[in-house]
Order: C-alpha cells, then structure tokens, then sequence
C-alpha cells in the first residue's frame, strides 16, 4: 500500500511548477514592463538633454558676453601685483610696451589700424627708475617681501610690510596701490578708493591706480566714472592690456558702446592674441552689434 507521502510528493511538484511558472510570467512581465518604461525615460532624458545642449549652443555667445565681469572685471589679476613692482626688470619690460610677437597693428577709436610700437611707452615706467634712485635698498627689499607674502594670500602681513615701506617713502605709488589691491580683495572699497586717491595724489602717472580706481568705481555703480578712469589708464599706457580688457567689457555691458567696445577688444587681442576668453567676448559683442543692426566702421575689418 502506498504511504500518504508516496502520493502526495507528485501532487506537491506539479503545484509548485504551476505557481512557479505563473509568479514567473508575472515577474517577467512586470520586468519587461519596467525596462519598457525606462527605455521610453531614457528617450525622453537625452531628448532633453539634447534640447538643453542645442540651447546652450545658441547662448553660447550671449552668456560669455555677460560672464565677461566675473571673468575679466571682478577678477583680481595675478600679474598686477607684478606689474605694480619696483625691480628694473619689470620697468623695462613695461617701457618696451609688453608686447612680444604679437601683430604691430592696433585698432584705433575711428577704426584704422596704427602700428602698435607709435603707442609703446609708459609713462610711469618710464620715470621709475629716476623715482627709485634714492630709494634705499632695505626699502626695495621690503618691497619685494610685500609682494611674495600677496602671491602667498598673506594680506595682513603684506598690508603690514607696505605700510613699513610708506613710512620710509611715502611717494612711493606702487605700495598704496598694492595696498588698494588687498583692500579690494576684502571688499573695503572705501578703504581701497581712498588708496588708489592718495597713489593718484604722489603720482598722477601711475596707470595701475587708476585701472583699479575704474574698477572700485564699477563696482559701486559709477560707470561713467569707470570709463573715464580706464582712459586716463590708457593715456598713460596705451599698450595697457588689461585696461583695454575691462574697458571692453565696461563698454559693452554697462555703457552700450558696442562700437566701441568691440575696437577695444580687437586692441586687447593684439597683445594677447591667445586669450581665448577675450576672443569669444569680441565675437559675442559682434552679434550684438548686427543685431542692433550698427554699421561697422569703415576701415575696422
């Protein structure tokens, strides 16, 4: 006689595959279900994506247009902190213009191109080293420490060390604006303002001071102001790279100067022909210009 589990067990598998086979079915389904639907998500995703990166292509060149302050006017160079310098070899290197193998062709404001070299002085260079003559060499020495401990983001000491060099030369224009620098790097405009004033005050040919004059201005809504201080920068550096940059950028976003703007772009890009930052913003501003639809002036190119 057959034992109750001798006649169950067939009984039990046949049910198991049968449940087994049916919550397969549904599990398979619903995993079909899923990856259908994520397929169709993924679809839409990079459709998306697609539209965002379209979209980002036609902005391409008003964005960089508007993001030229953050990159160009607010931003504090780090080779201004070189520029204001008292060793020979920077004056020297300002007097001969900095202008490397760049094209000997600069844009002026009725759109001919000049030979750049007419335009290679600096005042201020050039009086530097008459300036540095009776200037002590502990002095200089001081100096130069000042400037290692700004590249090193020491600004409390280095403030602390210019304001040891002014007490032994106060006509020293160089260290107030380099003070104006630490100043603007904590956001004391005041502070800053009233530097780049007394640098102005001890010499009135010291283009870094009213670079970063133009800039405080800017910052404070002045830009008229700003304007007229980039100018006066360039009166006394025509050659003044980043003058001619901010300048640019001021004229373009905050004055509605396309015309001029673009001129002075194109005469930033002929002393630094590799900054391909700037030559976005000139084609930016470019696109403004036809479509506002201003005539280009007749000899700019």
């Amino acid at each position: 006689m057959m034992s109750l589990n001798q006649f169950t067990k067939p009984l039990i598998k046949r049910v198991n595959r049968r449940v087994n086979n049916k919550v397969n079915n549904k599990v398979n389904n619903k995993v079909n279900n899923t990856l259908s639907s994520a397929h169709v998500t993924i679809k839409l995703l990079l459709g998306f994506s697609l539209m965002i990166l379209s979209a980002c292509s036609t902005m391409t060149n008003d964005q960089a247009s508007e993001n030229a302050e953050a990159n160009g006017i607010d931003a504090l160079d780090s080779s201004m902190v070189d520029m204001v310098n008292t060793d020979d070899g920077n004056a020297s290197s300002v007097a001969n213009g900095s202008v490397g193998n760049s094209s000997n062709k600069q844009t002026t404001s009725n759109g001919a191109l000049n030979d750049i070299t007419a335009n290679n002085y600096n005042l201020y260079a050039e009086q530097a080293q008459q300036r540095l003559t009776n200037v002590p060499s502990t002095v200089l020495t001081q100096y130069q420490d000042a400037l290692a401990l700004m590249k090193q983001q020491q600004f409390d000491q280095a403030d602390a060390l210019f304001d040891q060099v002014l007490l032994a030369q106060p006509t020293l224009s160089g260290a107030l604006v380099n003070k104006a620098l630490i100043a603007i790097n904590k956001s004391d405009f005041s502070q800053a303002e009233s530097l780049l004033n007394q640098a102005i005050a001890v010499n009135d040919k010291n283009p870094y001071a009213f670079q970063l004059k133009a800039l405080v201005a800017r910052k404070q809504g002045q830009f008229e102001q700003a304007e007229k201080d980039y100018l006066t920068a360039l009166s006394i550096w025509p050659n003044y790279p980043e003058a001619q940059v901010n300048l640019a950028i001021l004229l373009e976003l905050y004055r509605g100067k396309l015309l001029d703007s673009r001129r002075y772009y194109q005469s930033y890009l002929l002393l630094k022909p590799d900054d391909v930052q700037a030559q976005r913003w000139l084609a930016g501003v470019e696109i403004k210009i036809q479509r506002a639809g201003l005539n280009l002036q007749q000899g700019e190119g």
